[in-house]
C-alpha cells in the first residue's frame, strides 16, 4: 500500500513534487488542498498505474498542461490539447490592459480576436464585458474544436463565434477592439527554444518569418485597408521585437498609446489605436 504522501516525497524519479501533486490530483480528482490535507490517504494500484504512466510522460518533457488537457487562465481551467498553444499568464497582460483602457465593464463592445486558439483571451474578456459579443478567427479547425469546448464558460454562448478563416485577410472593419496574440518567435530560432515547447506545442502557432514580424505585418495592413471606423489594437510582442511592430503600425496609420512590460520588465503588450 503506498500513501500520497510516500508518492510525492519518492527519490524514484526526478520530477519536482510541485508537478507530482499536479499530476496526482489530476489522476485521483482532487483539488491541490485536498491533496494537502489527504497526506496518508492511500492510493489504490490502479490510480498508481495511471500515476505513472503520466509520471512517464513528463520524464519525456511533455508539458504538464497536456498531460492533463488543462490550464489555468485568467479566472478559468482551460481545457488544451496539442491543437493549440497552451496559454502563458504573460498573455493575461493583455486583457488587463483592455480592462484599464475600457474599465466600464457594461458597455457594449465588438471584440475580435485574431489567432484564437484555445480562446482563451476571447472567452476571458467577454466574461468580464458581459454586454459585449465577440468573434475568434483561427485557421486551424482543430484549434476551433477546443475553443468551443472552452466557450463552455459563457453564460451567454450566442455572444461568442469562432471562424475558421485566415486572420490576416478577414474583415476586420466591424469590430471596435482587436486583440491578437500571433506567432512571433523567428523562424530561425526554432532549435534554440524549450525542449517541451519544440516537441509538442503546435509549430504553425509558434513561428513567423521576417524575424517574427511576419504575422504583425499582415495584421497592421489588413487592418487598415479594412478601417471604416477608429479601433484599438491589442498585440502581445515577443522579446527585441518592439521597434519593429511600433514601426509598422506608424507606417499604416495607427497611433501607439501605450506599451506594457511584463512581470520580468520586458514589453509585452502594444496598444495602437487607428489615426
Amino acid at each position: 500500500m503506498t500513501t500520497i504522501d510516500e508518492i510525492l516525497y519518492s527519490k524514484k524519479n526526478s520530477i519536482s513534487i510541485s508537478e507530482k501533486k499536479l499530476l496526482l490530483s489530476h489522476v485521483l480528482g482532487l483539488s491541490n488542498e485536498e491533496i494537502n490535507l489527504a497526506n496518508n490517504k492511500i492510493v489504490g494500484e490502479r490510480d498508481l498505474k495511471k500515476f505513472e504512466k503520466l509520471i512517464n510522460r513528463r520524464k519525456n518533457s511533455e508539458p504538464i498542461a497536456y498531460i492533463t488537457n488543462t490550464k489555468p487562465f485568467w479566472k478559468n481551467d482551460f481545457y488544451v490539447d496539442y491543437s493549440v498553444l497552451i496559454p502563458r499568464s504573460d498573455s493575461e497582460l493583455l486583457i488587463e490592459s483592455v480592462i484599464e483602457y475600457f474599465p466600464d465593464l457594461t458597455k457594449s463592445y465588438n471584440f475580435l480576436d485574431l489567432g484564437s486558439g484555445s480562446g482563451c483571451l476571447i472567452i476571458s474578456l467577454l466574461n468580464e464585458y458581459v454586454s459585449s459579443f465577440g468573434i475568434g478567427i483561427e485557421i486551424d479547425k482543430e484549434a476551433i474544436k477546443v475553443s468551443e469546448i472552452n466557450k463552455e464558460f459563457l453564460l451567454n454562448k450566442d455572444r461568442l463565434k469562432f471562424l475558421e478563416r485566415d486572420f490576416s485577410n478577414f474583415d476586420t472593419s466591424s469590430f471596435d477592439i482587436v486583440i491578437s496574440n500571433p506567432p512571433y518567435i523567428p523562424s530561425e530560432e526554432k532549435n534554440n527554444i524549450m525542449e517541451d515547447v519544440r516537441n509538442f506545442e503546435p509549430i504553425k502557432a509558434l513561428f513567423a518569418d521576417e524575424k517574427g514580424l511576419y504575422f504583425y505585418r499582415n495584421i497592421i495592413q489588413n487592418l487598415t485597408k479594412k478601417m471604416k471606423r477608429k479601433q484599438y489594437l491589442f498585440l502581445e510582442v515577443g522579446i527585441n521585437q518592439l521597434d519593429g511592430i511600433v514601426k509598422i503600425l506608424k507606417n499604416n496609420n495607427f497611433k501607439v498609446v501605450s506599451i506594457k512590460n511584463d512581470l520580468s520588465n520586458i514589453p509585452r503588450c502594444i496598444i495602437a489605436e487607428s489615426n
